[in-house]
């Protein structure tokens, strides 16, 4: 696949999403590409905790003083290299996780999410363009948030995460039909959280592919449920602690798929 922008997103919270899009980003550049995550998730920010260690808390401007106007494009990346070599190419933009941030985002309106897109087109330009990232990976807001649906407009391609539960998948399956219909973008579903700790036999596959009842959506995969996974609390870099886990081996391939679409 050439250079794409991928979204990561979910009908509601609790899917998994942000863990699959860390680990997603970090398999991906273990395999040697350049690649860029940010965090659009304004209203629950977590890529600033994720790497504290790796930042030394020296974030200096956020994705949320990028779209206010308050720093250019090349104050809110930050370069963070050693995590797999020296010579890494990952450039992450954190949103702002503090209340007063997260409640001014919030209350922004339609002016201001138009101006957003056009400064996340040229953010998604100049990651492409000027650093020659391979693949950038927006963390979104889970529903139909004006963000969400920024980051959504200007990916190449759509991951939507659901787990099991009969309630995200109805809540997968009237996103898709009511939401994502109209952007008409490539989309594939991710299957998370599906079985405890079993892979998932293909009749139950079958029966949760049923249940979304599209055939335009390919399910690109189906995690199971790992307990371990659960009790990670908040340690989302499973790809370094534990690269061997079967929950790393199905990313790995989800990374393989998407390399190949």
């Amino acid at each position: 696949m050439a250079k794409t922008v991928f979204s990561v997103h979910s009908s509601r919270g609790g899917t998994g999403k942000t863990v699959i899009a860390v680990n997603l980003a970090m398999a991906l550049l273990k395999k040697g590409y350049s690649v860029s995550l940010l965090d659009m998730d304004f209203r629950a920010p977590s890529l600033f905790y994720v790497f504290r260690e790796e930042t030394k808390n020296q974030v200096k401007f956020w994705l949320n003083d990028f779209f206010n106007g308050r720093c250019g494009i090349k104050q809110v990346l930050m370069k963070i290299s050693g995590i797999f070599s020296d010579d890494d190419n990952f450039y992450v933009g954190f949103a702002n996780p503090s209340l007063y941030a997260i409640r001014d985002m919030m209350g922004k309106g339609a002016l201001f999410e138009v101006s957003a897109l056009k400064k996340l087109y040229r953010l998604r330009s100049f990651l492409l363009n000027k650093l020659n990232v391979d693949y950038v990976i927006y963390d979104t807001s889970p529903g139909i948030q004006y963000s969400s649906i920024n980051a959504i407009t200007s990916s190449d391609m759509c991951i939507v995460v659901s787990t099991s539960n009969p309630v995200d998948i109805e809540g997968t399956r009237i996103m898709l039909s009511e939401f994502y219909e109209v952007f008409e973008k490539k989309t594939v579903i991710l299957i998370n959280k599906a079985f405890p700790e079993i892979d998932l036999p293909n009749f139950e596959r079958n029966k949760i592919i049923s249940q979304l009842n599209t055939k335009k959506y390919e399910v690109i995969s189906t995690i199971p449920c790992f307990c371990n996974v659960l009790r990670s609390k908040g340690d989302y870099l499973l790809i370094l602690k534990t690269p061997d886990h079967p929950f790393i081996k199905k990313i790995d391939e989800i990374a393989n798929k998407l390399i190949n679409f």
